[in-house]
């Protein structure tokens, strides 16, 4: 429960400068976020594990639609994708029919995020994966080639 709870505050977070907000102009200059390919993702990930990013959480995006968040719960990872965007809302089904076809348990629920189209809050896909950081990558992986058919040298930002 108390994850539930972190995960709805750091979503509001997200909401203001997670996918979608590529960058974050400070005085002289513009910051970027780090961006990978995804078989850099487990580096990404160990970095989540070991508490050396800024939330309990990241995410990557190629172009905003494709945003997937990887959520740290206890030793384990969880696989969250919201839809802040119009172009989103299809890949929900998509996603489902994955989880649902590789075993996963699903859950929708929302942040409270006010998503960009005519709705009073933001749904949220919750895969529970329930996997290690290895396993975590591999269906990361899986997820943007199969639903969102990006490749291999996909260029994501890492968000927040």
């Amino acid at each position: 429960m108390k994850s539930i709870i972190i995960m709805g505050i750091l979503s509001g977070i997200l909401s203001l400068f997670g996918c979608g907000n590529k960058t974050e102009k400070t005085e002289n200059f513009i910051q970027r976020a780090k961006q990978i390919e995804i078989s850099e993702l487990n580096q990404e990930l160990k970095l989540l594990e070991q508490n050396k990013t800024e939330f309990e959480f990241i995410g990557i995006t190629s172009n905003g639609i494709d945003c997937i968040y990887f959520v740290k719960d206890k030793d384990k990872f969880q696989i969250e994708f919201e839809a802040m965007t119009e172009k989103q809302i299809p890949y929900i089904e998509k996603l489902k029919v994955f989880a649902l076809e590789n075993g996963f348990e699903i859950e929708m629920t929302t942040y409270g995020n006010k998503p960009q189209y005519k709705s009073s809050e933001a749904p949220v896909l919750r895969i529970a994966t329930n996997s290690n950081l290895e396993k975590t990558a591999e269906i990361g992986q899986k997820i943007q080639i199969e639903i969102f058919n990006n490749q291999r040298t996909t260029k994501y930002e890492v968000v927040p």
